[in-house]
């Protein structure tokens, strides 16, 4: 047998291998008190990083991760003895590289475009597990503070804004696909919570208008792409967080100042004018049934026969409206030149557009 193979065969001794284990434990645990005992120096003077109940990663194993010596004599008053690895916000993407990646949108939040992460974020503790300063709304509210300050004095106030999860329930943070940084499309956003009854402080019950809109065949264009054509997404001076004057009930003095939401996109002649053969299609010949209706001292509102979002019938004709408690039926049924309605207003009225 030549010598080789006697090498090949020969058995270490058990003890050798348990030693060789012995020194890489000691060796292990050695390095790994080195890079404690560095961290721990550290923090022997600067106890105010870790104060608060979360960690930063590299603030609690090695503070090496993001500082490095830069030569100067440490600790040295007035003299810093580190430097970064990368400047601004490459130091945080060095780490969080899907944060950078989100840069790539088309909308970017000012203070993320501007590399200026710690605006928002703590960087070595937190009592926050994102590490933000506070929480939201209070932490959006430091740059966008009017939104506190209007939110004070407003009549109406979309509680969704400033409770719970408040600006990040509609928000990113960082960056978007859509204006406004909003997480999805602007109508499918408010339809992503008005997907069920909601029951307001006042004990005021808001419809589920995703249902209703699913179930109907008509709807108000307004809502072709956003709410917000209509209602105010944060506070508003007037009910249901509307953008523009519209008097609520059943019954209002019929001058357009009490309609000025609707007159935005409608012609206010269907209310000023008595005879009319192009400003409505409610009418008997010339004779203007809108300026019928709500030109008075006790008009009737819009909504006494019109559903504002959705209905099965044109025009936004209403099936029921409320009338108090009672569900008023309006048994409206549409033909080519008019229509009929019999209501709990009046018998059965029917209207022509081509009579003369």
């Amino acid at each position: 047998m030549d010598s080789q193979s006697k090498i090949k065969k020969a058995k270490f001794p058990r003890s050798v291998f348990i030693l060789a284990q012995v020194i890489f434990g000691i060796l292990f645990l050695f390095t790994h008190q080195l890079f404690a005992q560095k961290d721990n120096a550290c923090l022997e003077c600067h106890k105010r990083t870790v104060k608060k109940d979360i960690l930063h990663g590299p603030t609690a194993t090695d503070c090496s991760s993001c500082h490095v010596s830069n030569g100067e004599k440490h600790p040295n008053e007035d003299v810093s003895g580190f430097t970064y690895y990368e400047e601004g916000a490459q130091l945080c993407y060095s780490c969080h590289t899907e944060l950078e990646e989100e840069r790539k949108l088309r909308y970017i939040h000012k203070p993320v475009k501007n590399g200026e992460c710690s605006e928002c974020h703590e960087v070595h503790s937190s009592n926050d597990p994102k590490f933000v300063f506070t929480q939201s709304p209070d932490l959006c509210f430091f740059c966008h503070s009017e939104f506190d300050d209007k939110r004070k004095t407003a009549k109406t106030v979309h509680t969704a804004s400033y409770e719970g999860e408040s600006c990040v329930m509609c928000h990113t943070p960082h960056a978007s696909k859509q204006k406004r940084l909003l997480v999805d499309k602007s109508k499918q956003l408010c339809l992503n919570c008005h997907n069920k009854k909601i029951k307001k402080e006042d004990g005021t019950i808001l419809a589920n208008i995703n249902q209703h809109i699913e179930e109907s065949s008509h709807f108000h264009k307004a809502l072709n792409k956003r709410c917000t054509s209509c209602h105010n997404a944060h506070y508003a001076d007037r009910p249901l967080l509307l953008t523009e004057n519209f008097t609520v009930g059943s019954y209002v003095q019929g001058v357009a100042e009490n309609f000025t939401l609707c007159f935005d996109c409608h012609d206010s002649d269907l209310l000023d004018l008595e005879k009319t053969s192009t400003a409505t299609e409610f009418r008997t010949g010339d004779q203007n049934l809108h300026y019928l209706h709500i030109n008075r001292e006790k008009g009737r509102n819009c909504t006494t026969c019109h559903d504002v979002h959705a209905a099965n019938n044109p025009q936004l004709i209403a099936t029921t409206v409320k009338f108090g408690r009672w569900d008023m039926p309006l048994n409206y049924i549409g033909n080519e030149n008019g229509g009929t309605c019999a209501t709990g207003c009046h018998k059965e009225q029917s209207y022509d557009r081509t009579q003369e």
